[in-house]
């Protein structure tokens, strides 16, 4: 019986930085503007064409009314549109969509009004490339998911076909227009046709530089040297699949651009400005107030630039007449101007700063390395009871070690295998191999015990460097040496935060679970629908790192002292990645830091109670875990239909083999993947790190080091030594000579700015818990609503409990001296303001910026 079908298509609103393709419509013939030029074809779920092996198809195509002119546009487009169909063919599961139009366009969604059955809908959220660049109809399924061996019959070919176009055939140069998905090793760090000092090494595809694996390209090499991969130059893009540009309308919202067009016209500004060292505190105070004079910040200097149009907008503030960047006041400076000075808020920021991530409880006493003694010196600290025995409140130290009060920020292993070539870069580029023990008083509070700065022996000194430094007063030539040690220590801290805690564990680690989730699992798989969410952005914003940010000259190699060694380092420290160590509660048994304990929150015991970062973020963990447990229950019988889930093993065997290829040889990294326990595990881990680990160590890069000297990025000089002019120079001056050890004006505010601009929030932002852009494709499935409605309503409770220890002044690490209260982990999950912002809370899904 043939029947109508009546429906609605939703394309999303466009971004203007597509421009140029709303231009180029301007000159098609005017006869492209008339006629049938979009169709649509619905196809059965269970009846087979023989001749093609997909499901029927029912008629005529239907046609969609849209005219190229209506883009821009400022909100979605909602489009009529009618089928014909035979309802003997049962229930549509799927259509295919063809565009013969030259301009592309995002179609959002198609929902049905069947007859006697109500609503069917289409999730898309995807670009329809032109007819005539992909020479292919694009074919999307409805919302309802099924596991490959309950695929209906009409739509298993189409269900392989589509991945198997995913998955190209890693041959050739990609267009911008290809929706493929491969792997490629980092070889486009470098620039050596440019200078032979912009040659970089291969990261990835070696046991000597190990590295998870990019998006790839297929760029041609460089001239010079055919292992690097050549650069894009002028307007050229940097290929990704084109759905991971995601359409955005807002300038500010558009991350991966703002970075590339701050790298592009703001960087030579701040360079040309700027002296060798600050002179006193004062002047970076000044920046707070006067901000900084830019030849781009005008509206009418960025309307006549060939880049795209007001791109930076979000980033700076500015009138005709008055071009300045402005920076706002960061929160460590403005609760408590000198709180960066104390020992207790240097402590503190351990536990609930921008790298609370790394600290663990020390085992034995004193602590050790495991480098090569004959090459980086003696393995054993040289940090003895007689330097901390007199802070450990009547305690010896076997006894604070054996009650679990000593405690080790360690950066000796990661910058020793580094130092003596980072120190050979140039002058203005110094660094020690740091350890800091803090002590846990009677208060719950953290407290700094001691500090040891380690080199290792070179041709032109014969002894390792082993040098103590211990709290002292401020005024005295101790409390000097203090100042600097912590200084070298919080360089140590802050370049380990972004190549490590950051930019490894987060953005380089994730990609390849991107990649092989569209390779290797449907679209209407129940994984999928779960996982990709948690993906938004991420390719686009880290095919912008690699073009400004970790390239070779970019922005952390100038203004971070690891310098071009950065992405190596980030490599070394990739050799040791375990993936099933990265989940919050595995992160934090292995550090020492809790303990399994049957009769705790969780079953695990913080050794430190008070542990902002652990307390939010554990009951982030296992609010999500409970939701991937009940997700999965909804559609895995046992563990035995896991095991029989050829997507599902070939996703994860794909991950290890090749997305992690250089540690697929040790399975003890990784989940087995065999039992539901393992997979909800596997999961839940990859949503943590996409979203919860993310925000810790990305939205607070501004209030902590947006001030400087709390976090300096940069050392110039060593410790000067006893009876030197440089040490008469710091005993005179203690604050001018600090001023001279820490980043330059320059570095200053080039780091200033890019965490400004690293630190905001999206206004099209997506916490965790929301329903909007959390569950695009799970309407149609029974019980998804109900089971992400308790994990939205369990991350409100954390809302506010989150509120309520922020406010209790018993929980002394919550603030602290500085007077930051600790909300990187406030999920925001009530916020749908889409105000965005330099907020300081807010778990985004998905690692967008």
């Amino acid at each position: 019986m043939e029947q109508t079908i009546g429906g609605e298509v939703i394309l999303q609103e466009v971004s203007i930085l597509n421009a140029t393709d709303y231009i180029a419509v301007l000159a098609d013939e005017a006869s492209e503007l008339t006629g049938n030029r979009i169709s649509l074809q619905l196809l059965s779920s269970d009846q087979i064409d023989p001749e093609t092996g997909f499901g029927k198809m029912a008629g005529e195509a239907s046609y969609l009314k849209w005219d190229p002119f209506d883009g821009p546009t400022a909100t979605d487009r909602p489009y009529e549109i009618s089928f014909k169909w035979n309802s003997a063919l049962g229930i549509p599961g799927a259509f295919l969509i063809r565009n013969m139009h030259s301009r592309q366009f995002f179609l959002k969604s198609l929902t049905l009004d069947i007859p006697g059955q109500g609503k069917l809908r289409f999730k898309c959220n995807s670009w329809i490339t032109p007819y005539d660049t992909s020479k292919t109809d694009r074919v999307f399924f409805s919302n309802k998911s099924y596991l490959p061996e309950e695929t209906p019959e009409g739509l298993k070919k189409l269900r392989e076909q589509d991945m198997v176009e995913l998955r190209g055939n890693g041959r050739g140069e990609r267009k911008v227009s290809d929706r493929i998905y491969d792997y490629d090793v980092y070889n486009d760090l470098g620039n050596p046709d440019s200078s032979p000092e912009l040659l970089r090494p291969v990261l990835g595809g070696s046991k000597y530089y190990p590295y998870p694996r990019r998006c790839r390209t297929g760029r041609p090499p460089t001239k010079t040297d055919p292992k690097s991969e050549s650069r894009p130059s002028g307007s050229e893009v940097t290929f990704i699949p084109p759905d991971e540009r995601f359409p955005h309308t807002d300038f500010t919202d558009f991350g991966a651009h703002i970075i590339n067009a701050f790298a592009n016209l703001i960087v030579p500004d701040i360079k040309d400005g700027s002296e060798t060292a600050f002179k006193t505190f004062e002047q970076i105070e000044q920046l707070y107030v006067q901000g900084f004079q830019c030849r781009y910040n005008s509206l009418e200097k960025l309307l006549r630039h060939e880049n795209p149009l007001q791109i930076i907008h979000g980033l700076l503030e500015s009138s005709k007449d008055n071009p300045l960047i402005e920076f706002a006041c960061p929160q460590v400076f403005a609760g408590n101007e000198s709180a960066w000075k104390a020992d207790l808020e240097y402590a503190r920021q351990a536990l609930a700063g921008l790298n609370p991530m790394v600290i663990q409880c020390l085992q034995t006493f004193p602590p050790s390395s495991s480098l090569d003694p004959n090459i980086y010196g003696p393995q054993k600290s040289s940090i003895t009871e007689q330097y901390i025995e007199k802070f450990l409140e009547g305690l010896s130290v076997q006894q604070a070690v054996a009650s679990k009060r000593l405690f080790i920020l360690d950066y000796y292993d990661a910058y020793m295998l580094y130092a003596e070539r980072i120190n050979k870069l140039s002058e203005g580029s110094k660094t020690y191999g740091s350890r800091t023990l803090f002590f846990l008083t009677n208060e719950g509070v953290l407290k700094p015990v001691a500090i040891e700065l380690c080199l290792p022996p070179t041709a032109e000194e014969a002894e390792a460097v082993r040098k103590v430094y211990t709290p002292a007063e401020e005024g005295t030539e101790e409390g000097a040496l203090w100042l600097l040690a912590k200084a070298h220590a919080r360089v140590n801290d802050a370049g380990y935060h972004q190549l490590i805690s950051h930019w490894l564990r987060t953005h380089a680690t994730i990609e390849p679970f991107v990649i092989a989730t569209h390779r290797q699992l449907s679209r209407m798989h129940p994984l999928y629908k779960l996982l990709i969410p948690h993906y938004l952005d991420t390719m686009d914003i880290n095919q912008a790192a690699r073009q400004s940010l970790i390239n070779a000259g970019g922005i952390i190699e100038i203004s971070f002292t690891p310098g071009k060694y950065s992405m190596e380092m980030s490599s070394a420290i990739y050799k040791d990645w375990r993936f099933n160590e990265q989940g919050l509660p595995a992160d934090l048994l292995k550090r020492g830091m809790a303990v399994r304990d049957p009769t705790a929150p969780h079953e695990l015991k913080l050794m430190i109670e008070d542990y902002p970062f652990a307390v939010d973020g554990l009951e982030i963990w296992f609010a999500m875990k409970d939701w991937v447990s009940d997700y999965l229950s909804l559609y895995y019988k046992d563990d035995a239909s896991m095991k029989r889930d050829q997507e599902l093993q070939g996703w994860w065997s794909e991950i290890v083999n090749v997305g992690h290829g250089d540690l697929k040889d040790d399975p003890s990294r990784w989940y087995e993947m065999k039992t539901k326990d393992e997979v909800v595990e596997a999961l839940t881990t990859i949503m943590w790190l996409s979203s919860a680990h993310h925000a810790a160590v990305n939205f607070g890069q501004y209030a902590y080091g947006g001030y400087m000297p709390n976090l300096p990025t940069m050392s110039k000089q060593l410790i000067p030594e006893t009876g030197s002019k440089e040490y008469t120079e710091m005993v005179r001056d203690v604050d001018g000579y600090f001023l001279k050890t820490v980043s330059t004006p320059f570095q200053a505010t080039l780091v200033m700015a890019i965490l400004e601009i690293l630190s905001k929030h999206a206004k099209n932002e997506v916490y965790v818990g929301q329903i909007q852009g959390s569950t695009p494709e799970w309407a149609d499935d029974n019980g998804i609503d109900e089971a992400f409605n308790r994990f939205s309503s369990r991350l409100v409770q954390v809302e506010k409990k989150v509120t309520t220890r922020n406010n209790n002044p018993k929980l002394k690490n919550r603030r602290g001296p500085a007077l930051v209260p600790y909300t990187l982990l406030y999920p925001d999950t009530t916020d749908f303001s889409k105000s965005g912002g330099l907020t300081g809370r807010g778990v985004p899904n998905s690692i967008s910026i």
